[in-house]
């Protein structure tokens, strides 16, 4: 059994996942294996794998029918066999050769731990590269309440991130935007403890046609996320009095505003079908009446801590 499994989903580009293939076969660390499953439409990725003298560390699979995002992620995962599980993304990368010993040592040193994460090197296509980190203060919220991710994803991609296998643990299916902020939600719930360093170990690209491009400002998605991760998060019965549950309205409220939808007829159209906390309907109630009526409640939410 490997101590680390590289999960590499990948789906029809090749420029990124080169880079990506040999930042791991690169590492000092050599306790790992690496599995691609390929949601691709063509062979590309296949004919890309074979070019690589990768030692029998590669494990490829094709998708018999394309997944989609997450469910492939997931795909990855089932097929892993190691004790530590380490998403890449096919567009990311390992910074340099020691990053891989580095991430698996936050968890090797730190039994109580389940999950960590680091800073990373954020590259755009059109320049302006810089590191994406956490704050102090951040990281001290997340350690009173994983929740917080909910209005600001400060962990930033998988990628970023390195976790403990466990039986039955698996990307949501239902959503793609907020797919990872729900997992490590989840992942904190079940154990609170984690790591983070503010080394940057990942190299994250901010390259086009990624998911995010798809699903940032569509009504549709965001609705529906934003709504499914509150509900459940609402009937999420570990975080207990730890919520900063009027945070977490708020911020479902800013998705609304951002898309003018101020009824629950609207909400409906995206999906989305359970229940709407009733302060977000009662700001919609207001807003319609008395926008000043409507801004002064919003503060008052806002003021709930």
């Amino acid at each position: 059994m490997p101590k680390v499994s590289i999960c590499i989903p990948a789906y029809n580009q090749t420029e990124y996942l080169k880079k990506t293939i040999a930042s791991v076969l690169s590492q000092t660390f050599d306790d790992y294996e690496i599995i691609i499953t390929d949601d691709s439409s063509n062979n590309s990725v296949k004919d890309l794998v074979n070019l690589f003298d990768s030692r029998g560390k590669i494990k490829y699979y094709k998708n018999a029918v394309p997944l989609g995002s997450p469910v492939n992620w997931n795909e990855s995962l089932r097929k892993s066999k190691g004790k530590y599980i380490k998403i890449l993304h096919h567009d990311d990368a390992l910074n340099d050769k020691n990053s891989l010993g580095k991430y698996v040592a936050l968890l090797d040193q730190n039994e109580n731990v389940d999950f960590a994460f680091s800073a990373t090197k954020a590259c755009s296509s059109i320049g302006g590269n810089y590191i994406h980190s956490a704050t102090s203060e951040q990281v001290n919220q997340l350690r009173k309440d994983p929740s917080v991710l909910y209005t600001n994803n400060f962990v930033g991609a998988p990628s970023n991130t390195i976790f403990r296998y466990k039986e039955n643990l698996f990307f949501d299916k239902k959503i793609k935007w907020l797919v990872d902020i729900d997992f490590y939600i989840r992942i904190l719930l079940s154990n609170p403890n984690f790591i983070f360093t503010d080394e940057a170990l990942s190299v994250t690209n901010l390259a086009e046609g990624r998911v995010s491009d798809h699903c940032a400002n569509n009504k549709d998605i965001e609705l529906f996320e934003y709504f499914y991760v509150l509900n459940k998060l609402r009937h999420q019965k570990k975080l207990k009095i730890a919520i900063n549950y009027y945070q977490l309205l708020v911020e479902a409220i800013r998705v609304c505003k951002k898309y003018s939808v101020f009824s629950r007829t609207d909400i409906r159209q995206s999906g989305y079908t359970d229940s709407i906390p009733m302060p977000i309907l009662a700001y919609f109630k207001l807003y319609k009446a008395n926008k000043l009526s409507a801004r002064a409640y919003l503060k008052l939410l806002r003021a709930n801590k």
